[in-house]
């Protein structure tokens, strides 16, 4: 008679496969960071400048993120309303126009499409990649888009 008896190491086992799963994130955090920094508009490059990445350990696995740290990001990426800018008081609003001073009392600033640069670039990192159970989701302040593979 022939037999084996497999002993199964689950502590050994949960190492590899968290190994496995920091790696999986590594890449794809890294990937998704260097493929925003493409997308990313460019005026003065100091939106380009605050963009940075991190993996760190959660409770049940690993989390990568990315942030920029620039005030206007969010704006950008999500897009504003138009906005009004109104002199206090009775006062008026002084700036210069083609070498001219201009007063005005208000002054409207057209609303801002959207340029989701991080989305685009996970999206663009992650399409027709299969990784099972894996979650992927962009977070913007309160604006929240996910998706599964």
């Amino acid at each position: 008679m022939a037999w084996a008896q497999v002993r199964i190491n689950r502590g050994a086992l949960q190492r590899v496969g968290m190994n496995k799963a920091q790696q999986v994130v590594t890449t794809a955090t890294r990937r998704t960071f260097n493929r925003s920094q493409i997308l990313v508009p460019v005026d003065t490059g100091y939106l380009r400048a605050s963009g940075s990445w991190r993996v760190y350990r959660v409770a049940r696995g690993w989390r990568g993120e990315i942030l920029y740290t620039a005030r206007y990001a969010a704006a950008v990426h999500n897009g504003r309303r138009a906005l009004t800018i109104r002199a206090r008081g009775n006062g008026r609003l002084r700036f210069v126009v083609d070498g001219r001073v201009v007063y005005a009392r208000s002054v409207t600033q057209p609303a801002r499409a959207p340029r989701p640069y991080l989305s685009l670039a996970l999206y663009q990192v992650l399409a027709g990649k299969s990784i099972q159970g894996a979650t992927f989701r962009v977070r913007q302040g309160i604006n929240i888009s996910s998706f599964v593979d």
